[in-house]
């Protein structure tokens, strides 16, 4: 799995299968940083009390074989979030842990896909995502197993309301990764109903919702600028591979 500059600097890679648990380790980059963190802290919860800081997985062991239908073994280790949002914005520099996250990307017939505008309250204010997020302790089993596609499954329907079964899902995900920036996207195919049509449904269940962690539900097509601010490098790099049929 060899890097493109085409790819924004992500290497990308077609996954059979995850092994993933929880295997807890020390962190030391944290520990070493353990001030630093809880300045960021304070300053972030002061520009934005919304933030929580639980638990958060983390992996530190990532393991793929090669091959166009590659393997990935992943170790994950609960962290807490001021330790994890401090780590990001630091640019993920130790070598050791990775931010293991999973996707589910909705796409109807037409290879339109639906993406989430994140809300005002939340870190990434404004930015497009598919429904995604840190996998955390109450995805772990009691036998210490990690179940990534019914995480992913369960963000997809606390974002848009979408609570479609596995048999929508392709058998494969499609590895991203950039360092310690490790994103995994699994298509769920929508044949039924165009991405305008998910889109209504997604709007009115957040709508519905509380305490909506949305902004808004958004449709993204091949006519779309893919260079637009709010499209992480991850979902640029995805996206424009989509769109041109050379996903591997």
């Amino acid at each position: 799995m060899t890097e493109s500059r085409g790819d924004f600097g992500y290497s990308i890679a077609r996954i059979a299968a995850i092994h993933a648990r929880l295997v807890p380790a020390r962190w030391p980059w944290a520990e070493r940083n353990a001030s630093m963190i809880a300045q960021e802290w304070r300053a972030a919860r002061a520009r934005n009390p919304h933030l929580f800081d639980g638990e958060v997985l983390l992996a530190h062991r990532v393991s793929a074989t090669a091959g166009c239908d590659g393997m990935l073994a992943i170790d994950f280790m609960p962290v807490r979030y001021s330790a994890f949002r401090a780590f990001k914005a630091a640019g993920f520099p130790d070598g050791f842990a990775v931010n293991v996250f999973p996707a589910i990307a909705p796409r109807d017939r037409a290879g339109r896909y639906l993406v989430g505008r994140m809300g005002a309250h939340t870190d990434n204010a404004g930015a497009l995502y598919f429904a995604t997020g840190t996998p955390d302790p109450g995805d772990v089993a009691d036998d210490g197993r990690i179940d990534l596609t019914a995480a992913a499954l369960r963000e997809l329907a606390e974002e848009t309301g979408l609570a479609p079964d596995r048999s929508v899902l392709e058998p494969y995900w499609h590895m991203l990764r950039r360092g310690g920036h490790l994103a995994l996207i699994r298509v769920g195919r929508f044949d039924l109903l165009p991405a305008a049509d998910l889109a209504r449904h997604g709007e009115a269940a957040r709508q519905s919702m509380a305490e909506p962690e949305l902004a808004g539900i958004e449709v993204i097509g091949e006519e779309d600028d893919l260079m637009s601010a709010a499209l992480p490098d991850f979902m640029r790099a995805y996206l424009a591979r989509a769109f041109t049929g050379t996903l591997p």
